[in-house]
């Protein structure tokens, strides 16, 4: 079976043998991330002239950094956690023309049994190249020197990283999550030799394309593939792009499978290897968006997405939750239930973090860069203690409630259709729809799931309504299955653009959903009801958040309005209401409060993770705003008989069983409190129907 967890500490160097191994113990943490292995960590450890900050290792001596890192895994695996090591795919620090970082005096001493081993000649022909066939160095504003990146697509830099792989392993680490995976292609013969193997040799790209970016029609003749005609048309140019994306994802998977799982695993069969990757926003700039589904992170043990800046704090009166239930469900769809860490940089919502990995099946806690620093309580006026507690108070309520957590499935009454397709050919505006929709289901309180397009056949069936918004490209047996899905009593929602091309883009010669598209019967409502199916036809809307500056963060962000003022949001959940003739759940919590249910597989049970967003923004720590009561009615599996309530949180001295009233398949409570983060555990006796 593979390795599952949910509590996970990161720190980018190393902490503390003190300090790590007494937060494994206090908080049963599974797997601590830690340490730096690669080009970077090895390019400036021994330079006096740069911080040790940027070699992500606390010595600045490489031999001593790898025997206190040997040292520190082996105390952490001893107090019950599994070590990953992080290691840089490409990015390192230094000067070509100085010979300074790798392009020194270190190159040669790397070469020693101990350290690496053998080496090439040298790393100036490992890193990407201009087009003048030079290195190619970027100055970025607060880095030592200049920054330069491996090439992908050069065997001899793989097998640099595979020596690196090799030393680390031999530090006892017992996995790799690795970081600047997202470098594309460079102007080497390497690279272009890839680009025309691959791009030039598209479906998407035809001869004639070829003749307007290059001047030729075959890829074998492209002299700088790198490099096409400015002038030829924008809607070629843009597939074209497209294309090299594709092949850039294809080539950054194969370079990584290369090195961790061909190399890696030969040396250790159950290694843990993750990549880094970044999903700012929900758009495409997920650096293996262009993947097919067959490859998307295949044989990777856990999901790991960064979601950028301005996702720490919380500004209610503007609207902005910084909440992750949108990535979250997405890295849960696409990952297959594996464990997965949404990076979200929140050094100040400890508890909210906390709740949201574990209302989503994700890991708690990540943290970049380590606890509060004790000369931050002077500074900044936050103390270590601020994150101990919180964290660990978590972390155990998540090891003492496992089987509660895991193995379990998602209860959810709608699953909202992710076009997975559309991403990967890099379309600009594939998710404007699914985000807004997302948002008016959040505030709602339904209970949903995201589907990936690619799942619809295996998984659509098991939920009461499908929402399918602008959902362009489906199969011919996606189209059956949504037909099929209605007979059998199902309901769907979708735009005038759903369903319009095949799975590869082509336009379809006949609407295959036409009986399903109509207008809108009034011009207050979002869309229609079909009279004779359950369908609901959702007419174009202005899916757009507004660019709102935000005070608290001092940052201008896109924002949506909440439901309750939003009339086409309240328009359209009415209709579902309709459909579905009724919801799973229907409480009076705010908008700012989060559900999500599962099911425990080992128990009798329906757990509901509620998360509170209310606090006290202007003050420095986590300080939350508690609200209650909360009335909510239920929907409980078919035929079940409730037995027990339970209320259950981080913070309590002990389970609070709460009363409650039973009509037919529905349950009726109150929830006293919530603090931040809590269960209610309905326990109930399993039907002969279940």
């Amino acid at each position: 079976m593979a390795f599952w967890f949910n509590r996970l500490i990161e720190y980018w160097g190393l902490p503390s043998i003190e300090e790590v191994v007494d937060h494994v113990r206090r908080g049963s943490v599974q797997v601590v991330q830690m340490g730096n292995y690669g080009p970077d960590f090895y390019s400036v450890c021994e330079d006096p002239e740069v911080p040790q900050s940027w070699s992500g290792m606390p010595l600045g001596d490489i031999s001593a950094n790898l025997e206190l890192a040997a040292e520190t895994t082996r105390a952490v695996q001893q107090a019950g956690a599994r070590v990953v090591a992080q290691l840089s795919f490409t990015m390192h620090f230094g000067c070509h023309e100085r010979s300074l970082g790798l392009f020194g005096t270190v190159w040669d001493r790397l070469a020693a049994p101990n350290l690496l081993g053998p080496l090439p000649t040298d790393v100036a022909s490992l890193v990407q190249v201009t087009a003048q066939g030079t290195p190619s160095a970027r100055e970025i504003e607060g880095r030592p020197y200049l920054t330069y990146r491996g090439c992908i697509c050069n065997p001899g830099w793989l097998s640099l990283l595979k020596s690196m792989v090799t030393r680390g392993l031999q530090c006892g680490v017992d996995g790799f999550n690795t970081t600047h995976n997202y470098e594309g292609f460079c102007h080497c013969p390497h690279c272009a030799d890839y680009v025309q193997r691959n791009a030039a040799r598209s479906s998407q790209i035809h001869a004639e394309d070829l003749r307007a970016l290059f001047d030729t029609p075959s890829p074998d003749a492209i002299d700088h593939p790198l490099q096409p005609d400015p002038e030829a048309p924008e809607e070629i140019r843009r597939r074209w792009d497209v294309a090299v994306e594709q092949a850039a994802a294809l080539r950054r998977k194969e370079a990584f499978d290369e090195v961790f799982i061909a190399h890696g695993r030969s040396l250790r069969p159950d290694l843990l290897i993750a990549q880094w990757y970044h999903k700012y926003g929900m758009r495409v700039n997920d650096e293996r968006a262009g993947l097919p589904r067959s490859l998307w992170a295949r044989d990777e043990s856990y999901i790991w997405y960064s979601q950028g800046p301005h996702r720490w704090d919380s500004d209610l009166n503007k609207g902005w939750l910084a909440d992750m239930g949108l990535p979250s469900r997405h890295m849960h769809a696409a990952g297959e239930a594996r464990p997965f860490v949404v990076n979200k940089y929140d050094y100040k919502r400890w508890r909210v973090w906390a709740g949201e990995a574990a209302a989503h099946g994700g890991a708690a806690l990540c943290f970049h860069a380590g606890p509060p620093r004790l000369d931050q309580e002077d500074s900044k006026r936050i103390a270590p203690e601020d994150y101990y507690g919180p964290v660990i108070r978590a972390q155990r309520f998540l090891a003492e409630h496992e089987s509660l957590l895991h193995p379990a499935d998602p209860s959810s009454q709608v699953g909202l259709v992710y076009p997975t397709r559309a991403e990967r050919e890099g379309d600009p505006h594939y998710l404007d729809a699914t985000k807004r929709i997302a948002e008016w289901l959040e505030d709602g309180h339904l209970l949903f799931d995201v589907v990936l397009d690619e799942q619809l056949a295996e998984r659509g069936p098991i939920y009461e309504l499908l929402i399918l918004a602008d959902v362009e490209r489906l199969s011919d047996a996606d189209i059956d299955t949504l037909h099929t899905f209605v007979d059998n009593g199902g309901a769907v929602v979708l735009t005038e653009s759903t369903g319009r091309l095949d799975e590869n883009g082509g336009r379809r010669q006949t609407d295959a959903l036409a009986s399903w598209r109509c207008e809108t019967s009034s011009p207050d409502e979002v869309g229609a009801r079909l009279q004779a199916e359950s369908v609901y036809s959702l007419s174009h809307t202005d899916w757009q958040p507004t660019t709102t500056h935000l005070d608290l963060l001092d940052a201008d962000m896109p924002v949506y309005a909440r439901l309750p003022n939003d009339p086409p949001g309240q328009s359209f959940l009415r209709a579902l209401d309709d459909l579905l003739g009724g919801f799973w759940l229907h409480t009076d919590a705010p908008w700012y409060v989060r559900i999500r249910a599962w099911r425990p597989q080992d128990e009798c049970a329906l757990v509901l993770h509620w998360i509170n967003y209310l606090q006290e923004e202007e003050a420095i720590v986590e300080t939350p705003i508690p609200i209650g009561p909360i009335e909510v009615s239920c929907r409980l599996p078919d035929g079940a008989r409730m037995t027990k309530l339970e209320w259950r949180y981080p913070e309590m001295r002990t389970p609070i069983d709460l009363p409650f009233a039973q009509t037919g398949d529905d349950t009726h409570f109150t929830i006293p409190r919530l603090i931040v983060y809590g269960m209610a555990v309905l326990r109930f006796e399993k039907s002969e129907r279940d």
